[in-house]
């Protein structure tokens, strides 16, 4: 099931309510594959991005503009007229990027992707947040466990939470340097151009400052770990930082449908394969972690 058809159809804003919040003439506004979180459209130049719920903040899309200048391929979000980054439309809030023309990246790409996210790592200096290390999917997973969608795997979901706890308490006592993460480097935000390079990367709105290795567990959820790992020149990893990543993130993706009752193939997809897949993915990436 796609993303898109979890959600129901929406309009655009029009050109005039864009002109009117941003200054800035848009041609008629053409629906564009958008994502869980939000609808998108185009026409060629602008790209919108219109949140189904929680918008990302300002201060997320400032940063657009700011890793761009850093040289990091990053579409500037467009500043709204009254000086915030987004407006509403049918109760909703938009934003407003320059379009960039490329395909989806796909597992195939891994050597691009990696050396992007490790050119994103080289940051150190930027002032965002620290990312907190806690996880609102333990309360919410054992409160739901007895959802239909996975009271016959309660037992191993909760095994997994309760890793993740331990795990936590562990990630906090390790202190590891922390560089900006954007937290969801994905395919599905990489766009590739037809030389085959990294043409941008998308969706800033989770990005902290946080071990590097909470982007790094992107590797352990590809095809191939290792070619990801060296393609980014990875070494000395702190192991329960990655371990922490990589247990989280399965366990967000099976709560935030569970929770939302939204894509339920997901359950397995993106939450129980993936738990089942943990240690398998920290056994590829142990002889890139220190001892």
């Amino acid at each position: 099931m796609s993303h898109q058809a979890l959600w129901s159809e929406v309009r655009p804003p029009s050109t005039a309510d864009v002109s009117a919040a941003f200054g800035v003439d848009v041609g008629e506004l053409q629906r564009h594959p958008g994502g869980f979180e939000a609808d998108a459209f185009t026409d060629g130049r602008w790209f919108v991005k219109l949140w189904r719920e929680q918008p990302d903040s300002d201060a997320a899309l400032a940063l657009t503009a700011e890793l761009a200048t850093r040289g990091i391929p990053v579409p500037a979000a467009q500043q709204a007229l009254d000086g915030s980054y987004t407006s509403e439309h049918l109760g909703r809030r938009y934003a407003l990027f320059p379009y960039v023309e490329g395909r989806q990246a796909t597992w195939d790409d891994i050597d691009e992707m990696a050396r992007a996210m490790r050119a994103v790592h080289e940051i150190t200096d930027l002032d965002l947040p620290r990312a907190p290390i806690n996880e609102w999917c333990i309360e919410a997973l054992r409160d739901q466990h007895g959802h239909p969608w996975i009271a016959d795997r309660s037992e191993e979901i909760l095994a997994n939470v309760d890793r993740l706890e331990a795990v936590i308490e562990q990630a906090r006592a390790s202190d590891v340097p922390n560089v900006v993460c954007h937290r969801d480097l994905f395919p599905h935000n990489v766009l590739i151009d037809r030389t085959g390079s990294v043409t941008a990367l998308l969706d800033w709105g989770h990005t902290t400052l946080a071990p590097r290795e909470h982007d790094l567990f992107t590797a352990l959820c590809g095809p191939d770990p290792v070619r990801f790992l060296t393609a980014y020149k990875a070494e000395g990893l702190n192991s329960i930082h990655l371990e922490y990543a990589r247990l989280a993130r399965s366990l967000r993706d099976l709560a935030v449908r569970v929770c939302n009752q939204v894509d339920q193939d997901g359950i397995n997809t993106w939450g129980i394969e993936g738990l089942r897949r943990v240690d398998a993915d920290l056994a590829q990436a142990r002889p890139f972690c220190n001892p």
